[in-house]
Parts: C-alpha cells; structure tokens; sequence
C-alpha cells in the first residue's frame, strides 16, 4: 500500500507532538475558546465568510517569490522592498494560521502536520530576516542566496499547508458535500418536536437540527461547517446553538454564523408543517 510522503514525515517525527503541544499552550492566551471573541472571529475570517489564512498566506508567498525575479534582472530596490514585505506579511499568515489550527490539536496528523508546516515557516522566515540583514550590509551574493533558499523551505511548507487543508479538511466547510433535497421530506410527527428542545433527525442521510421556539419551526444543517460537530448537543441560549467542539454560535432561525472558529454559515431548509407532520427541502 503506498503511504504519502506527508505522513511518512510525521511518523517519522514523533517528537511534532512535543512542538505541537507547546505551540498550543502558547496560543492559548489569546485563542482560547474563554478568551474573547472579537480577536480570534478577526482572525478566522468570520467577517470575511472565509477562512482568512487561504487569502493572507498569498502575500508573503507572492513577495518572495517576486524577490527572486527582481534579483535576476537586477532590480535591488524592489527586490528589497518585497522581501521587507513578505516578512511583515508572513506574521500575518502566521497569526492567521494559529488561529485555523488550534483546534486540530487532538487530532494526531493535522496536529504534527501542522507543527512541521509552523516549523518551517518559521525558519523560512528568519532565512528571508538574514537575507534582509546581509542585503544591508552590502553582502548582497550572500543575501540572495538565503532568499533562494528561504524560498525553498516556504514552498515545500506550502506544499504541507495544502495537505493540511486538502487531505484533512482543515479550514473546509464539513457541510460542502451533503446532498441537496429539493422535494418535501417527511422528517417526524409535529408532536413530537418540544417547544425550545433541538432535535436532530435525518432528511435522506443528511443530518437536520430541529428547534421550534414561539410555535415556528425552523431547520438548519446538524453538522458544524468547522470540523463536523454535532450541533444538536450544542448549548442553546435564546435563537443561537453554540458547537459543543470549538464553539462555533450559529443562528437556529436561519443558520448564519455569528461567531468562529466556523468560517462559514449553516445550510438551512424550508420547513413545512402540514396535517400534523414536519418536512424540509433544501435545493
């Protein structure tokens, strides 16, 4: 059976786990899910609707990698000013990234894939800061050489940041994938749906939440869009379900994420409430 390279690494560096944990403890201070929120939901991208690490690790890649283009055609100044850039760019990406891994700790893989991908970004970094440094003290050869290489080491990171997302689903909505329903379906009799109690039944294998609150009967998806949590076992306070995993606060009414670390809202359904019986689509 072939084993992918990503997994050969972590097996191989049991001592991830130990980085792992020690990058946790760190962050916890500000991405702690007792902490508050107004940080960390900047930090996911609740406000932008998308995981805003995939759109900031943009820049310090596109800036080194235009550094090395403006040390071939001899462009000094501008091959300066953009590694300058993508070093202050790359604190950005690397905040973001913490906030969108913190969470994957208990999971074994995302949690030393993403300690060995930390890792190397950090000493990509630092090779860009000496190369910074040498370029200033006229070593320019010297300097040029560390960007290459810090090159080097920030692509095969970016290569582990897209196993992170891609092979382990980390910053993709876990509700992507679920089927549509277009027609009416029978879910359970109207009695049997309590006032303010959530209800988790199943609409043709997906998985729905059911809360009636003042009579109305509203439904959203049962699965956290974070990293799959069950939201009917989640607290309810007022119109919201807070995930009993990470946190995420949804809006029962109509699925619209209030808080992260989910990035992105609830699918919700129509809801029918016909001669005694409930039934939801959803196109």
């Amino acid at each position: 059976m072939a084993i992918k390279l990503s997994d050969r690494l972590i097996e191989a560096m049991p001592w991830l786990d130990g980085t792992a944990n020690a990058m946790h403890k760190a962050f916890e201070p500000v991405l702690g899910q007792d902490k508050p929120r107004a940080v960390r939901d900047a930090l996911y991208g609740v406000w932008l609707g998308h995981p805003l690490h995939s759109a900031v690790i943009t820049l310090p890649i596109g800036f080194w990698t235009s550094t090395m283009v403006f040390d071939v055609v001899g462009e000094k100044r501008a091959a300066d000013l953009s590694l300058n850039l993508g070093i202050i760019t790359a604190l950005g990406a690397a905040a973001t990234g913490a906030a969108q891994w913190q969470d994957s700790v208990n999971w074994e893989k995302p949690r030393r894939l993403g300690a060995l991908h930390a890792s190397l970004n950090t000493v990509s970094t630092v090779l860009y800061a000496g190369s910074a440094l040498l370029r200033r003290r006229d070593r320019r050869g010297a300097g040029i050489a560390l960007s290459v290489a810090g090159l080097g080491v920030n692509g095969f990171s970016a290569w582990l940041g897209g196993e992170l997302a891609y092979d382990h689903a980390i910053g993709v909505d876990r509700t992507a994938f679920e089927k549509s329903i277009p027609e009416w379906t029978d879910l359970l009799a109207d009695g049997d749906l309590p006032e303010r109690t959530p209800k988790r039944v199943e609409a043709d294998g997906v998985p729905v939440l059911l809360f009636r609150q003042a009579g109305k009967v509203s439904a959203i998806s049962a699965t956290c869009t974070h990293l799959g949590g069950p939201l009917d076992e989640g607290k309810i306070e007022g119109d919201t379900v807070t995930c009993p995993w990470h946190g995420s606060v949804f809006c029962l009414s109509d699925g619209k994420l209030l808080h992260g670390p989910a990035t992105m809202p609830e699918p919700g359904f129509e809801v029918r409430v016909q001669d005694g019986r409930i039934a939801v689509r959803r196109a």
